[in-house]
């Protein structure tokens, strides 16, 4: 039984890998479309875009898993069926149990990857996300200045530069500022950088002058090795990292916090992630429970398995999509936290129950009624 578990166990765990891979490059794709935007406004590198992107991706990774795992489990079971090596391991007297356990088995190995998604990699990564996009939208430089053209970030302020350094340094800067039509004045400089004192925007240039206007009419230069342009007025930009509850650890979404306004605020939020964080990974064993009820007990189908498969594929996508919908829903009403766990746990109990139940084939039973028919004829 050892050596017929592990080769069941391996013939799942292969298309487990390619149908987890496959989904998170199809989740990635589809949350870089969310990203690009961003990294394009902002013109950051590539590798801003790829780092935020992979940061995305275990948190897709626990709305991917339990799917991967089903389609894992039905397609390995149907290989061993249309294989007929099922058959003939029930022929050797293999029981349903028996048969199912190392499927199972791949679902709890599936269950506890997930579980150690949920509550730790997941509200790591996603702060390291939050705190990556937030520099982005906080980068003082991007938000100023466009290099090789006349940028108006306030009116009557035209900034110029020509190239923008990994850095953040600037080259070659000039600005002309209007603010006060009394006393506009032009900015040169060499080179310069922009950084945060105390809460407030300050360019600081170097190597460069000052161009204004005396009350002769006439143009007055004055040169200088370090100059402080305040930026406070133009760069009022939110600083603040804000998490949302998909960002917190699972102790941080229970604990009362009267000081945190946004726990106070949204409570009932904070209580489904929760719930929907340790509820999820049960999922894993629930789908492969129905692959496993559809696909190990019955008879051998000489012309396919197709309509247990749609059947088994369209109960329990539907089981999933119910999951989701009631824990979108837990975050209005409390009341439904304990429905989170309800639907996978009785999707496991049926399914157990139908697994274990005898069940007589057809032969067996007509040779059943033979047999009492003669002894009533010969009686």
């Amino acid at each position: 039984m050892r050596l017929i578990a592990s080769y069941y166990r391996k013939t799942t765990l292969v298309p487990l890998i390619l149908a987890v891979s496959s989904l998170s490059v199809l989740a990635l794709l589809t949350q870089s479309l969310s990203t690009i935007d961003l990294i394009v406004e902002n013109r950051q590198s590539a590798l801003t875009f790829l780092y935020i992107t992979i940061l995305a991706l275990p948190q897709l990774l626990a709305v991917i898993m339990p799917i991967a795992v089903f389609i894992a489990a039905l397609y390995a079971l149907n290989k061993l069926n249309l294989d007929s090596e099922m058959v003939v391991a029930k022929a050797a007297g293999y029981g349903p149990w028996q048969l199912a356990s190392p499927v199972i088995r791949v679902g709890v190995y599936a269950l506890i990857f997930h579980l150690l998604i949920a509550l730790f990699v997941q509200p790591l990564a996603q702060r390291q996300m939050r705190a990556a996009v937030l520099d982005v939208r906080t980068d003082l430089a991007s938000q100023l200045v466009r290099p090789g053209e006349f940028n108006t970030p306030a009116p009557g302020l035209t900034v110029y530069t020509s190239a923008v350094l990994p850095s953040g340094s600037m080259s070659d800067i000039l600005i002309y500022d209007s603010r006060n039509s009394e006393a506009a004045a032009t900015y040169t400089a060499k080179q310069g950088v922009i950084n945060t004192i105390a809460g407030k925007a300050n360019l600081i240039m170097q190597n460069g002058n000052v161009q204004y206007a005396d009350a002769d009419g006439g143009v007055r230069i004055i040169g200088f090795d370090d100059y402080q342009f305040d930026l406070s007025e133009v760069m009022t930009l939110d600083s603040t990292l804000r998490l949302k509850a998909s960002d917190q650890y699972l102790h941080e979404l229970f604990r009362n916090a009267p000081n945190n306004y946004a726990q106070r605020q949204f409570k009932e939020r904070y209580r489904a992630e929760g719930h929907m964080r340790l509820s999820s990974p049960l999922y894993n064993i629930a789908l492969v429970m129905i692959a496993v009820a559809f696909l190990v007990r019955g008879e051998f189908q000489r012309m396919g398995y197709g309509r247990r498969i749609a059947m088994a594929a369209f109960i329990g996508f539907f089981i999933r999509l119910v999951g989701f919908s009631v824990a979108s829903a837990a975050e209005s009403d409390g009341a439904l936290n304990l429905v989170q766990y309800a639907i996978p746990l009785i999707t496991i109990a049926v399914c157990a129950f139908f697994l274990s139940r005898k069940r007589q084939s057809k032969g067996q039973f007509r040779h059943r009624v033979k047999a009492v028919s003669m002894d009533g004829g010969t009686a």
